[in-house]
């Protein structure tokens, strides 16, 4: 086995709460034998699994083998991020009381809804800020309420809200559409659907957490905003599934995605977890979701990931198979080239003219994009891309 494919093995078995005895044995054994640490503990932090190769050393007994200084990096991110998600449940219990004395419910998104339900471990999953669903009628409510307790909100971001180490985004629903409008046109899901099927946390009557469906279509849309780009939101898919597979059908999960218009984004997310982290998907599930209709230019931007290649821009070029009709994507585009401007103001605070801001935007664009498109022709050009 050649270097790269042990270090993408190797993440792909510590991507994972629990190892079987097998992988274990592998990754106790290739460990001991000793690996390219510097390489290892710079892409474990940059994937977000820093917590999770301590916790599975510590499990292995084999920390003592670590260099010194990377076992105490390591150890250091493990035991902040517990205090932090310890700190960060608590103010959510807190924030469940307040909003139940003034009858507000709020959906808790990504993250912050798979602590203590989905990782048994805290200490494992990163957190970089606490999401919000809220009905848009009840923002304003929110707003005051998060005000009184404390939170500060963001001169630059309206729905943005920090207390301490704690940062809060509102959102109205799991796409972040108040951003981008033209995203409302990618789901065919009414709002109050989401709210009907939302379930309650460990009883509460004003915190909720999505559907287990509409929780793996939003963390896929969530994995698409952030271009693919860290294996912990791989993660969240393959944990998602892994315990629930009893409380659902795969084809009840196609027959949702197929009525909501999430078949195609659930399609991607579900090929990148199976091939990145090891997850079994079924391969009739993926012909079902549509894997031989994707085109050209999709199958290559997923092959591309699955070889580590640094997509930038060019990943968001799958947002556009997302939408039905050329109106639709021509639309999405032009917003999201040229947000509206309250968005374009967050991008640049120091410009005093809307039209300097579409000049940088243009050159902004332009520029990403080029380099993006030349960086993944050249890794497409090093080596043969591996199969979906």
């Amino acid at each position: 086995m050649i270097q790269s494919e042990r270090h993408n093995k190797l993440f792909r078995l510590i991507a994972r709460q629990t190892l079987c005895s097998d992988d274990a044995v592998w990754l106790e054994e290739n460990i001991q034998k000793g690996i390219d640490w510097p390489f290892v503990a710079q892409r474990a932090l940059k994937e977000g699994l820093a917590s999770f190769f301590y916790y599975h050393c510590r499990n292995l007994d084999v920390l003592a083998v670590l260099p010194e200084d990377i076992r105490k990096i390591f150890g250091r991110i493990y035991a902040e991020t517990l205090l932090i998600n310890r700190h960060l449940l608590k103010v959510m219990d807190g924030l469940g009381k307040a909003l139940k004395e003034r009858k507000l419910q709020v959906i808790v998104l990504k993250g912050a809804a798979l602590l203590n339900t989905v990782y048994h471990d805290v200490a494992l999953r990163p957190m970089e800020d606490i999401d919000l669903m809220v009905r848009q009628e009840h923002r304003d409510e929110l707003k005051n309420l998060l005000e009184t307790m404390g939170f500060v909100q963001s001169p630059l971001y309206p729905d943005s809200f920090r207390k301490g180490i704690l940062s809060l985004d509102i959102h109205s629903d799991f796409l972040s559409s108040h951003r981008i409008l033209s995203r409302r046109e990618v789901l065919n899901i009414r709002s109050e659907d989401v709210w009907n099927s939302a379930i309650p946390v460990s009883g509460s009557t004003s915190l909720y957490r999505l559907s287990l469906y509409d929780n793996l279509i939003a963390l896929s849309f969530h994995l698409l905003k952030h271009r693919y780009s860290r294996l912990i939101w791989f993660v969240d898919i393959a944990e998602m599934i892994h315990p629930c597979e009893s409380a659902f059908t795969w084809l009840e999960m196609i027959a949702y995605s197929r009525r909501v218009h999430a078949d195609r984004i659930l399609l991607y997310a579900l090929l990148l977890t199976k091939h990145l982290i090891g997850v079994h998907v079924p391969d009739d599930v993926l012909m079902d979701l549509g894997k031989e209709n994707l085109s050209q230019i999709e199958k290559y931007l997923l092959r591309l990931r699955l070889m580590q290649a640094p997509l930038g821009t060019m990943t968001d070029m799958l947002w556009i198979f997302q939408l039905r009709g050329a109106g639709r994507q021509m639309r999405f585009v032009a917003e999201n080239i040229f947000p509206q401007r309250n968005v374009m103001k967050q991008i640049f605070p120091s410009s005093p003219r809307h039209f300097t801001m579409l000049l940088q935007r243009s050159a902004l664009v332009f520029s990403q994009v080029l380099s993006d498109l030349f960086m993944s022709i050249r890794c497409a050009l090093k080596t043969s891309l591996p199969p979906l």
